[in-house]
């Protein structure tokens, strides 16, 4: 009886080595990757950023935030509109959207009210309904509109000419489709 409990446990032993060895580790290195498993690599908070502080979130794609000091980009200090750059969640409101309050919860823990964001432009500042149109990082360097995409939260919506994180944001887009990520997989 001891020597078929003895076998039986060094087969489950072989066994799991074998399948972490073939296929455990590689499902192991897509989590060093954004959520999707995509090679993707996330922009650095750029030189020209400047610092903003949360003081809303309407939605999975707008927030309002007041600048630290006046700049180039945002000239004043009152409370700003700002648009994340390149992205496209599911609405909240005038009708809720599958997948518009996930996508609003998960903007709002990347960038809570109150905490500091670094922002940048690209060519465009301005839409047609007067918001800033800015790319977003969290302190610690996390590229917000990225992840929102990478997660499935987020889908790529392009505002001409501001193309400078296009073919990244599709990337990810790609591998979250793929993944059924968020509103890729929860939405019909």
């Amino acid at each position: 009886m001891f020597r078929r409990v003895l076998i039986g446990i060094l087969l489950l032993v072989i066994a799991g080595t074998a399948y972490w060895w073939f296929i455990g580790r590689d499902a192991g290195a897509d989590l060093a990757q954004p959520a999707t498993g995509t090679s993707a690599t996330m922009p650095a908070i750029p030189a020209d950023a400047f610092e903003m502080t949360v003081e809303s979130v309407h939605d999975g794609d707008t927030l309002r935030a007041r600048v630290a000091a006046p700049n180039a980009v945002v000239s004043d200090l009152e409370s700003t509109r700002v648009r994340l750059l390149g992205i496209d969640t599911p609405e909240i409101s005038p009708r809720l959207d599958c997948w518009g309050a996930e996508a609003t919860t998960k903007l709002t823990s990347l960038v809570p009210v109150g905490s500091t964001i670094w922002v940048a432009a690209d060519v465009e500042v301005h839409d047609k309904y007067g918001r800033t149109l800015l790319y977003v990082w969290t302190p610690d360097g996390r590229f917000v509109n990225g992840e929102l995409v990478a997660q499935g939260d987020a889908r790529v919506e392009v505002y001409s000419p501001n193309r400078s994180q296009e073919t990244l944001l599709r990337s990810l887009e790609s591998a979250a489709v793929a993944a059924a990520a968020g509103q890729w997989g929860a939405c019909g």
